[in-house]
């Protein structure tokens, strides 16, 4: 069965609570699963959706965004779907979790970059650490229009805080002010050089395809190896980034 929260105008935050007693996977920090839709002309439509909390082992989590018409094409079938039509206590088709972009737990410190709805993998890595009560030193760079336009802001905001030795930086098109409690606020595209970055981190990336490439590019520039680098492309792989 399904709750649902705004989050901001275009972002809608989905609980599922499981009504069947099968055995559950659980999910790893960073997976998603793909939600299947019985569209208007009968189809069954299936999305992928990244889970932006840790599994309680009754509930999962993911976020929604719509996608609207902005001259490029119709408005997306299934987030209009999903936020116009699914209604509280409806249920949902769910796979099982998957996804090989997953958070390494081998001790290294961890840098999340996002974007906009890209936050969403982030989320649920936080989430992750926060119920393993972890202290591992976690940066979370994040870039979007403006403050009101953050998904997730007061879950990622409080996991922040909840942690040990976690820092947080924003990016914003519009302004430069948060009323969060952050680290830092810049004005215009995300610059990792802005900040201070530990050592020998590992590295996730997930956002639009222009901005995990303009990041990651500055990162190896910055000496950071390729394979330390992760990132998370929904729909067609247009860019095979070179992991050597």
């Amino acid at each position: 069965m399904v709750r649902k929260a705004k989050e901001t105008d275009d972002v809608v935050t989905f609980v599922v609570k499981r009504i069947d007693d099968r055995l559950v996977k659980t999910s790893l920090p960073g997976q998603y699963v793909t939600v299947r839709m019985r569209m208007p002309d009968g189809k069954l439509q299936p999305r992928q959706y990244s889970l932006t909390r840790a599994d309680d082992g009754e509930h999962r989590q993911f976020s929604v965004k719509r996608v609207r018409d902005e001259g490029a094409g119709p408005d997306g079938e299934m987030s209009t779907l999903l936020h116009d039509s699914v209604k509280v206590g409806d249920t949902l088709t769910l796979s099982l979790p998957y996804g090989d972009v997953v958070l390494d737990d081998a001790g290294r410190p961890v840098v999340f970059a996002s974007a906009g709805i890209g936050i969403a993998p982030m989320a649920g890595m936080l989430s992750h650490l926060v119920a393993a009560e972890s202290g591992l030193p976690v940066t979370l760079l994040h870039a979007d229009v403006d403050d009101a336009s953050f998904p997730l802001r007061r879950q990622v905001v409080g996991d922040i805080l909840a942690l040990r030795n976690a820092r947080m930086y924003l990016w914003f098109e519009q302004g430069a002010q948060s009323h969060e409690p952050v680290d830092g606020v810049f004005h215009g595209l995300m610059d990792p050089t802005a900040v201070d970055l530990p050592e020998d981190a590992l590295y996730y990336l997930c956002g639009p395809l222009p901005f995990m490439q303009a990041v990651r590019s500055g990162l190896v520039d910055r000496g950071v190896a390729p394979r330390d680098i992760q990132y998370e492309v929904f729909g067609p792989d247009l860019w095979q980034a070179d992991l050597d």
